[in-house]
Order: C-alpha cells, then structure tokens, then sequence
C-alpha cells in the first residue's frame, strides 16, 4: 500500500470516528428518552391504578352502605307492615267494643225511660195513697178517754236504759204506772243499738195515741225534749218501745 493511500485511509478513519461517537450519543440519547417516558408511563400507571383501587373501593363501600341502608328499610318495613296489622286488629276490636257499648247504652237509656215511668207511677201512687191516708185519718175520729186507757192497758210498753239515774228510773215508772202503763226495763239484748235522744217507737197507728200520752208523761218527769216515732221492726201493734237516754 502506499503512503497516500494510508494518509487517505487515516483521514477516513479520524473523520467517521465522531461521527459514530454522535450516532451513539443519539441512540443513547433516544434509548434515555424512551425509558424516561415509559418511567414516566409506568408511574403515571400505578397512580392511576392507586386511584382507580381507592375508587373500587370507595365504591364498595357504597355498596355496602346501600345493602345495609335497604336491609335496614326491609325490616322497618316489615315492622311497619306488622304494626299496621297489629293496629288494624286493634281498630278492628275498638270497633265491635264501641259497637256493643252503643247496644248497651241503648238498653241502659231504654231501661232508665222504664224506670222514669215506674217512678212516676210510684209518686202518683204514694201521693194518692197519703191523700187517702190523710182524709181517712181526718175522718177518723179521735179516740176517748175509755178507749186510750183500754189501748194503755193492753200495749206492751218496754224501756231501755242508757246513763239514767236509779233514782229518775224509779220515779219515770211511778209516773208511768199512774197513767195505766206496765212498764218493762229490760236488759238491752246484745246488737242492739240506741237512738241519740230519748225517742218512744210505736208500730201500729191505732197505739199512736199511746205513744203520744206516753211522750207527755216522760217530757213532765225529764224537763227534756222527747222524740216520736213509727218503728219498723215486725213488733205486734200493741208494742211500744222507749229508748231513755241520760246526759
């Protein structure tokens, strides 16, 4: 080879050597780019991953929140539908009670009329019957002295004590004793209860006379005022019953 030839040779070489230093500074620096970009791809990946996993999450959490808000409704619904049962039966019973207290006032106010007309009946009655009373007893004429001292005579004349002095007891049936009575001082018998005031019972009209003298005669000795009465117990007419009763 000769020397013009190495010299051009040379001159070749030295000039294609950076030449391929600037291809390979490219590619490196396209090699460098692509990387960085599909760093940056990869990166840009994982947040959107990141996000879309936050996202399915946040859904699911939705979801749960929604599956438990519609069990929750579920079951008020069913109670409600259960409630509205309960107070449809309720408002059911109301109802027939209401029905048969309405039947029932209807028999009290039908039953109350009846017994307003009874009355009524009753107080025409009973002021008929006092009428007839009181015109028979202004027709009937008053008793004579025979007559009141055979009713004295024949009435059974019984006196119970309370806190009366031996000696006003003694002289209350002397005084009786004149005036043609026969009176008794019984034990009082064991439930038997006492008027308040010194009170004379008598249990047949046609012996009222009697117990009328009998007040007189017990007003003059005691000084007090004495009570007259028409008894209500089964005596016989001739009885005559005094309760005495001391300060």
């Amino acid at each position: 080879m000769s020397e013009n030839s190495l010299q051009e040779n040379t001159v070749k070489t030295d000039r294609s050597f950076p030449m391929v230093i600037a291809i390979t500074a490219l590619i490196l620096s396209i090699t460098s780019g692509v990387v960085n970009y599909r760093q940056n791809n990869l990166t840009n990946l994982e947040s959107s991953l990141r996000d879309t996993r936050d996202q399915l999450q946040l859904a699911k959490n939705d979801i749960t929140d929604i599956k438990v808000k519609t069990i929750k409704q579920l079951v008020d619904a069913e109670f409600a539908i259960k409630n509205q049962q309960v107070v449809k039966k309720e408002s059911s019973r109301l109802s027939e009670a209401l029905a048969d207290a309405k039947v029932r006032i209807n028999e009290l106010e039908n039953q109350i009329r009846r017994m307003d007309s009874k009355l009524v009946s009753a107080k025409a009655s009973l002021k008929a019957v006092k009428k007839k009373h009181g015109a028979a007893k202004a027709k009937a004429p008053k008793p004579t002295l025979a007559d009141l001292s055979a009713l004295i005579a024949a009435s059974d004349l019984d006196i119970y004590t309370h806190k009366i002095a031996p000696s006003l007891q003694q002289s209350l049936g002397e005084a009786m004793s004149n005036d043609g009575f026969k009176p008794e001082f019984p034990s009082r018998p064991a439930g038997m209860g006492l008027s308040r005031s010194t009170t004379v019972f008598f249990y047949d009209v046609t012996y009222k006379p009697v117990a009328e003298k009998l007040v007189k005669t017990l007003a003059s000795i005691t000084r007090g005022s004495i009570a007259l009465r028409k008894g209500a117990s089964p005596y016989p007419k001739n009885k005559i019953i005094v309760h005495m009763i001391g300060d």
